[in-house]
């Protein structure tokens, strides 16, 4: 059995509760496909972030991907309303933050984009599997997340750029992911090899926009 609490965001100042008395818990009231209400969550993981740990699971809600709409609460039949740039971010934000991910969308009736969100092997691992998850730092709209690769070395890395019309250079040094020697970078989306870095990674990210990377070791 899982115990989930749903009443709406839950304050921070109760984290040591909920954590000792239930498995998960929301951290916002219910969340639409829309811009408006990603950009506040990227605050709220961040706050939460310290307390995801196994068996209890801040909930940044469900996932308004795909078909979401055929006799609506809200609006007529249709799909979600998030651009493809901001499908990605929002996956990436609830991967590194592992956010547990329930699919809002109509499955049967879904669209081969939408199915290659939630199947990514490599991503569902970040949600699933990987540890110490932070916002590593964040300025002006750029905010790069981190976490750990278990019984590895190795890292996941997550740009976020959230300005509404700015593309930028973002950058992680190995240092600030406190690992150093030798990495090769991976796009866990498009499965492309971005080189290997021995001190500092830079992406281009548009407005957004989000890149999921892994650093690897090189031996």
């Amino acid at each position: 059995m899982v115990f989930s609490t749903s009443p709406g965001a839950t304050p921070l100042e109760r984290a040591g509760h909920v954590m000792n008395h239930a498995n998960m818990w929301r951290i916002c009231d219910d969340f639409w496909d829309n811009w408006k209400m990603l950009k506040p969550q990227f605050k709220r993981c961040a706050d939460w972030a310290p307390f995801v740990g196994e068996g209890h699971w801040p909930d940044a809600d469900m996932l308004p991907l795909g078909h979401i709409a055929l006799r609506a609460e809200r609006g007529n039949d249709r799909m979600t309303g998030f651009t493809k740039p901001e499908q990605y971010t929002l996956m990436n934000l609830w991967a590194m933050f592992r956010s547990p991910l329930m699919f809002g969308g109509d499955l049967p009736t879904n669209d081969e984009f939408t199915l290659s969100l939630i199947t990514n092997d490599e991503v569902l691992a970040v949600n699933q599997k990987s540890s110490n998850n932070k916002q590593l730092k964040e300025e002006n709209g750029l905010i790069v997340w981190t976490a750990d690769v278990p019984e590895t070395q190795d890292k996941y890395v997550a740009f976020f750029n959230i300005n509404d019309s700015i593309n930028s250079e973002m950058s992680v040094t190995l240092p600030e992911l406190g690992i150093s020697g030798n990495y090769l970078v991976k796009d866990l989306w498009t499965k492309e090899e971005k080189g290997t870095v021995a001190d500092k990674f830079v992406a281009r990210v548009e407005p957004h926009a989000s890149v999921l990377l892994r650093f690897s070791k090189v031996k």
